[in-house]
């Protein structure tokens, strides 16, 4: 781990979860430097307020009536969760829980949520003998920290992370083994919201793929299969009625079986029209119409001069994502090939790979390993092989090899189980996958390859 957010809110009621005050400390987990300012924030819920939520944190609604609302919140704190893992009491069932139910009430795109648990934690190390019950008052009195008050979400943020490196220090944890992905609970009340972070991250990627079709001025026979592809997989969700406009405008372009890039122009404008609605932050839509524009340009299994000139101009006028992965990396390729104005077959074929491997990133992490002798390896998520984990475990250490329980720099190996690879394939790295590539960034040399890249003798 490397950037921690402890987190803890206090919410209005218990059906909605509508929050009504939030504590952060977000920090580098290494060496305790804030990350950004700690955060003590409270906010108007527009909702009802549950009398025994009220009688256990103290907030009224007198007390946030003119506090912001959770979206003016939320535009000033998202940077917090963004490439993060969470920590805080129950965090899953309470926190989380409720900040998914805000998000998904005012229909605000869900981030990818990382979490350790410091509840879970306590009920697996602390002995039940020792404590009478796994609240935090409790944990805190036993491990002797002090709450300032209990029921203040900031208080008990900061307390959280007194906790959680009690229970480390304590127990010699190696807190990435404890790392979860966050998993909503899917409620009724949200049901009609659920698919729409989806959908939109869908309609954001498909603007853009129409856009790298649509670069070269040529709108080939596969091209045309993947937009009607798009949208009989999207027209189920034509009750809505700006999707429904998206849903007619591709029926007439596909009429007569021939797209044009005219047509291609009036479909991004429907497009752009629905994206003009949503309440999306503008960094994550370009970051997903950038990834469709470069689905787009590679679809033809080619990059061209007209299409790497086009890219570059893109990303020139969107320069607001300097700083957000992949921008500076897609730019900087860009201006080294094109630097001179004479590109070569060689440099396009690389422009080529270099898209490749940034949208398939499972491609780019595979590295043929066949012998551990003498190598320190890492594992990463769970195995096919014998009976899983342990057997891996045993096979390298009885091939020579040591096993690292967390990613160092003197890690050799980071093998991702075969189970992993799918949801890697997607963009969505593990923890342990994103230390190695940032190790590997600052100069280190580690292998990260697929269970199935390896030959188990």
């Amino acid at each position: 781990m490397e950037k921690v957010t402890y987190f803890d809110v206090e919410y209005a009621n218990s059906k909605n979860k509508a929050i009504c005050q939030i504590g952060i400390v977000c920090e580098d987990y290494e060496t305790g430097d804030p990350f950004y300012p700690e955060r003590d924030i409270y906010i108007n819920p527009d909702d009802n307020f549950d009398s025994f939520c009220v009688a256990i944190h103290g907030i009224t609604k007198e007390r946030v009536a003119n506090e912001p609302k959770f979206p003016e919140v939320w535009d000033n704190i998202e940077k917090y969760f963004s490439k993060s893992v969470i920590i805080g009491h129950n965090v899953a069932n309470a926190d989380l829980d409720a900040l998914y139910r805000n998000l998904s009430r005012y229909n605000i795109d869900i981030p990818e949520m990382y979490y350790v648990c410091t509840w879970e934690l306590a009920k697996q190390f602390v002995p039940s003998f020792a404590v009478e019950n796994y609240k935090m008052s409790t944990l805190c009195e036993y491990f002797d920290i002090d709450i300032d008050s209990e029921h203040n979400a900031f208080d008990d943020a900061c307390a959280c992370s007194d906790l959680f490196k009690a229970l480390v220090d304590t127990y010699d944890l190696n807190p990435d083994e404890y790392v979860k992905k966050y998993v909503p609970k899917k409620t009724y009340e949200y049901s009609k919201y659920l698919t729409s972070p989806e959908l939109r991250r869908s309609i954001s990627e498909f603007y853009g793929i129409i856009r790298g079709f649509s670069i070269d001025n040529v709108i080939n026979d596969d091209e045309v299969n993947y937009i009607r592809a798009w949208r009989d997989t999207n027209s189920a969700y034509s009750e809505y009625e700006e999707i429904k406009k998206i849903i007619d405008s591709l029926d007439t372009i596909l009429e007569d079986g021939v797209v044009t890039t005219k047509e291609i122009m009036s479909l991004q404008y429907a497009i752009k029209n629905y994206l003009d609605t949503v309440s999306t932050a503008p960094s994550t839509l370009a970051t997903q119409i950038l990834d469709g524009i470069m689905k787009g340009i590679i679809a033809d299994g080619e990059v061209t001069v007209d299409e790497c000139n086009n890219l570059r101009q893109w990303l020139y006028d969107n320069i607001t994502l300097a700083g957000h992965f992949p921008f500076n990396k897609v730019i900087e390729i860009l201006e080294d090939v094109l630097e001179d104005s004479i590109i070569t077959e060689e440099e396009l074929e690389c422009v080529s790979s270099f898209i490749k491997d940034l949208l398939d990133p499972v491609a780019s992490l595979s590295s043929q390993v066949n012998s551990v002798e003498g190598k320190h390896v890492c594992l990463s998520g769970n195995f096919a092989y014998g009976c899983g984990k342990a057997a891996v475990e045993e096979y390298i250490i009885a091939h020579g090899g040591y096993i690292d329980a967390s990613v160092k720099k003197t890690t050799d190996i980071l093998m991702v189980g075969k189970n992993e690879c799918q949801a890697y394939s997607n963009g969505t790295y593990g923890t342990k996958v994103k230390k190695a590539m940032e190790y590997n960034e600052k100069g280190c040399n580690i292998n990260i390859v697929k269970e199935s890249d390896f030959i188990f003798e």
